[in-house]
């Protein structure tokens, strides 16, 4: 019976290509790349072996649709496989790509390759990728197109629209950006504006100057919230002295919140910062013993308290049973707390000035979750203990515990957070490890501190 990675379409084609190649037949295999996009034939390559993908990437097409389907692979992939294909053709597929594609993947190789490849391109070219690798990796800057369409003030709707249709390499002409005679940015038009104008109007009288802008330093992850704030398809950059320098695109922003989103669940899972599709064990040790340290830390402080008390759970042995339920239920809160913390925090939706307030809000969501699964948690305590002389006072000691560490879990997650964000730390590393071993440790304590006093 096939499995179901096999049933898959992205296997099923890599299944039939290399049928085909295997058979030489090199007609059916033009054909059928032939119907697939390029992000699907980008997807499938690392199905083979390096040999066999340069030989299916000659078959895409001409040079610009095997080197649109190298950009569409992941950085490390994408320079993997131009280190293997001969040095003529790793320079001629990097200059069918965009500005901002070359430059992310030069940026991939070494120094000494990457120097090899500049001086065998074109000034013009070589220049444009230097330019480019000179900005921050996540920044405006390092994520914009220089391939932007920059038309006078003083230009009329008809040579506009000539200018157009004479600019193919333009990235995404969604806007026309209107310059002045230094190349200052003084105005954008739509092209729906453009196209619908009178031809003899000047670019100035129809162009709307509330302009939102980016400048070239400006961190990826707030070029993608001015982005998805104002509904945009694309956001000019300029430098310091507000001159046209390129643009950063819609696509572009996918790939960054992408890129953010899970660079921020990683580090709350206390696995690194950047994903890696394939890991080594080495590689993979290393970016998570550190954070598993910190749940070793809380489990032994439990496991000291448990010790500490081990007269009373041997008299009562009902209670070493909800020590996992309370644990659990506190620590799924506190996860809860701090996921919701640290959104806002990155969606900007909460800011670290409005700590009390935040934390209060939390604090009465825990306050409240913790008396009714308190109460539902006490009422199975009693249910399940009704033998027992002194139940009632295990129930009530099993709901006041509950209670209170879902209370202190909800307002450590909240607090943890925003006390990383005051202070300058990325709020994302207050990993589910930490929180959870603290946690544990806090139940524990709560729980058997109480039983002790009560009973």
């Amino acid at each position: 019976m096939p499995s179901a990675a096999g049933n898959h379409p992205q296997y099923r084609l890599a299944d039939t290509l290399r049928r085909l190649l295997r058979r030489n037949a090199i007609p059916n295999l033009r054909k059928v790349l032939a119907r697939k996009h390029p992000v699907d034939i980008a997807a499938i390559l690392n199905h083979f072996l390096p040999q066999e993908r340069q030989r299916l990437l000659f078959f895409v097409g001409d040079d610009a649709h095997q080197a649109e389907v190298v950009a569409c692979l992941p950085i490390t992939d994408a320079a993997d496989l131009l280190r293997e294909m001969p040095f003529e053709r790793t320079v001629i597929l990097l200059r069918e790509m965009s500005g901002d594609d070359r430059a992310d993947l030069l940026a991939a190789f070494d120094k000494e390759l990457a120097a090899k490849v500049l001086a065998a391109m074109p000034d013009e070219e070589s220049d444009e990728v230097t330019e480019l690798m000179r900005y921050g990796e996540n920044t405006a800057g390092g994520i914009m197109s220089p391939d932007v369409l920059a038309i006078p003030s003083d230009t009329t709707a008809a040579e506009a629209i000539r200018i157009l249709q004479n600019s193919p390499d333009v990235e995404m002409a969604f806007y026309i950006y209107v310059v002045n005679i230094h190349g200052s940015l003084v105005g954008v038009i739509s092209l729906r504006q453009l196209v619908t104008a009178r031809p003899d109007v000047t670019l100035k009288e129809i162009m709307n100057s509330d302009i939102v802008s980016v400048r070239t330093d400006m961190d990826q992850e707030e070029v993608a919230r001015i982005v998805s704030r104002y509904a945009l398809l694309a956001v000019p950059v300029v430098d310091e002295t507000n001159k046209l320098v390129g643009v950063v695109t819609v696509d572009d922003v996918i790939d960054v919140i992408k890129e953010e989103a899970t660079e921020d669940f990683l580090k709350m899972a206390g696995a690194g910062h950047e994903l890696d599709e394939r890991p080594s064990i080495s590689a993979s040790v290393r970016r998570r013993a550190p954070w598993l340290a910190a749940a070793l830390v809380g489990g032994v402080g439990a496991a000291f308290v448990i010790g500490k008390f081990e007269d009373l759970l041997r008299n009562i042995p009902i209670l070493i049973g909800f020590i996992p339920v309370i644990n659990g239920m506190a620590g799924n809160v506190g996860t809860q707390s701090l996921t919701v913390i640290v959104r806002g925090l990155a969606m900007r939706s909460i800011e670290a000035k409005h700590f009390w307030r935040v934390v209060l809000r939390e604090a009465l969501t825990g306050a409240l979750l913790g008396a009714l699964y308190g109460l539902v948690i006490g009422g199975i305590a009693s249910l399940l203990g009704y033998s027992q002389t002194n139940i009632l006072a295990v129930s009530g000691i099993v709901a006041v515990s509950a209670m209170t560490a879902i209370t202190l879990a909800a307002t450590f997650g909240t607090i943890i957070p925003l006390v990383f964000a005051r202070i300058g730390i990325d709020p994302a590393v207050a990993t589910g490890p930490f929180l959870t071993s603290f946690i544990d440790a806090l139940g524990v304590f709560i729980f058997v501190t109480l039983a002790q006093a009560l009973l």
